[in-house]
């Protein structure tokens, strides 16, 4: 039976008095829903566009708006796309101050720049305008992650879950908690649930292959090459020649390597994590001349990035990383111990300074940092795969178990 849908019926629902206007915002929503598939946040910011322009009123459009263009940021870094993600939302609220969409966008626009006591306050809002919001209770649990809180975060990304079962991303981000909390088979069952709900979804298997290599277990090297080459059949992406070239120098395949960071960098040359796999891949293929330039483009686009979020301590420790290697001591130090203040347990930030230390010519720092490292979590095999490591671990003096 066909159900006439009037007007007051749509703004009962914060929806637009005026159906074209909603119509394109039902459409920028569902583009935006599967933001994975190639064009489609594009898509969805001119749909949404399209809705506001229709109807300068409609509040909740101004708020999907808002989510689109931070969308894209998470896709296509750039700070002009959050500053338009907190316009838009800021002027939805300026329409309807009571739209818990907008306060979980501007959420997770300030968590993206690091002010992580103003992202909680704007979750906390959205919650208790909808005390069901899966989006903000996921916010919160992303919130809780950076702040050391674990078993909040784990308690909210999984409510978030709850409250949205059929919606691949909460899996997603269960998966990358998992990951980060070097929980790897609890990872890879949530990508590969994901990967269920969306078997056309091409970020769902670079992150299932993230997790593969992350993991490192015998098998997991071509489970890895198997999930990336599905990515890129789906839609093309630097995220996945990325992790393809971090797979192929892990294997010793440098040339390959090469040749897959310069894809990825076809697609997007902001990201500093390319440019230093590369500059890893020409040192091991013995091209200092070529490793040098790309050191350079990884150090000023975190020098970048740290100045959007300076409590970024994995960027301050990769910078004081990458300054060491290349000879710049004073920075190095300054930069790692602006890092350690930040996150002084965490075992990938005390690797990153095992890494310094030894690119400065320190091995009695550096060893006490990669043991401290190994005793907080850090993975024996993922440093014995770091080329820069492999005299310190070789140095008698080195404890494998972390130990005194």
């Amino acid at each position: 039976m066909h159900i006439d849908v009037s007007a007051d019926m749509i703004r009962s629902t914060n929806g637009s008095a005026n159906p074209a206007a909603y119509e394109s915002y039902l459409k920028g929503l569902g583009y935006a829903e599967r933001y994975d598939t190639p064009g489609n946040l594009d898509l969805a910011i001119n749909a949404l566009n399209s809705a506001v322009t229709t109807d300068p009123q409609f509040a909740l459009g101004f708020a999907e708006l808002g989510e689109a263009y931070r969308l894209k940021n998470s896709m296509d870094p750039n700070l002009k796309w959050l500053e338009e993600a907190s316009a838009n939302c800021s002027h939805a609220l300026q329409l309807n101050d009571r739209l818990a969409a907008a306060y979980v966008t501007l959420g997770r626009v300030h968590a993206a720049t690091g002010k992580l006591d103003l992202a909680l306050g704007e979750y906390q809002h959205a919650l208790q305008l909808e005390p069901h919001n899966a989006d903000a209770v996921m916010g919160e649990g992303n919130v809780y992650q950076r702040m050391g809180r674990i078993a909040d975060a784990e308690a909210a990304i999984k409510k978030g879950v709850a409250l949205r079962p059929d919606y691949w991303d909460g899996y997603n981000t269960l998966g990358q908690f998992y990951d980060a909390q070097h929980r790897y088979d609890d990872a890879i069952a949530q990508y590969q649930h994901a990967a269920q709900l969306t078997p056309d979804n091409a970020i769902v298997y670079i992150n299932l292959a993230a997790a593969y290599l992350d993991r490192s277990a015998p098998s997991d090297g071509p489970l890895a090459e198997a999930a990336l080459k599905k990515s890129i059949q789906l839609g093309p992406s630097y995220p996945a020649y990325a992790n393809l070239a971090l797979l192929y120098m892990n294997e010793k395949r440098y040339a390959e390597s090469v040749t897959m960071s310069q894809k990825a960098l076809q697609f997007n040359d902001k990201n500093y994590l390319v440019w230093a796999n590369l500059m890893s891949a020409y040192e091991l293929l013995g091209q200092k001349d070529d490793a040098k330039p790309a050191r350079g483009h990884a150090i000023a686009l975190l020098e970048e990035q740290l100045k959007a979020d300076p409590q970024d301590a994995t960027s301050q420790a990769s910078l004081a990383a990458l300054y060491a290697e290349d000879g710049q001591r004073d920075k190095a130090l300054t930069r790692l111990q602006a890092a350690l203040v930040r996150s002084p347990d965490d075992s990938n930030i005390l690797e990153l300074a095992g890494e310094t230390y030894e690119n400065l010519g320190d091995r009695r720092q550096a060893l006490d940092y990669i043991e401290r490292a190994l005793r907080k979590g850090y993975s024996l095999d993922d440093l014995k795969s770091n080329p820069d490591l492999q005299n310190l671990l070789s140095d008698p003096n080195f404890r494998p178990n972390g130990k005194k």
